[in-house]
């Protein structure tokens, strides 16, 4: 039985002028063993501040897909 690839979290938040979400942060798991810890802690930092998503291995796995959910909470 093969051993699971390490996630990797993007952190991006959402630019409202050039209606795209921006990658601000990489955590690679398989590199950092604080990495995933790191994510969520950076996660939880600028989400306070606008549309934030924190992706796991490409999916959503915190956060909104659509900027406008996040001021409709």
């Amino acid at each position: 039985m093969t051993k699971p690839a390490a996630p990797a979290f993007d952190l991006q938040t959402y630019d409202h002028s050039a209606t795209a979400w921006k990658t601000v942060g990489t955590y690679d798991t398989s590199t950092d063993v604080r990495a995933e810890d790191n994510a969520y802690y950076a996660y939880r930092v600028h989400s306070a501040a606008g549309p934030t998503r924190l992706l796991k291995d490409g999916v959503t796995h915190r956060g909104y897909d659509d900027p406008d959910d996040y001021y409709n909470r």
